[in-house]
């Protein structure tokens, strides 16, 4: 069984907010009715709390 890769473009403009305390600012940068996928790695942003900043920040999205 032979499964082909169908051809696909893919855009995604990035912004970075960097520094201490911009976890924060993501509540002014993304609109109040978009709806967000938050992925992480190993578990370190919940351990250090970073994760329940932003899932904070970003209230209902």
């Amino acid at each position: 069984m032979t499964h082909e890769i169908q051809n696909f473009t893919f855009q995604n403009p990035t912004k970075i907010l960097f520094g201490r305390n911009r976890i924060e600012d993501i509540d002014n940068e993304i609109p109040k009715d978009a709806k967000v996928l938050v992925l992480y790695g190993g578990g370190s942003v919940k351990k250090n709390g970073a994760f329940d900043r932003a899932v904070k920040a970003l209230g209902n999205r």
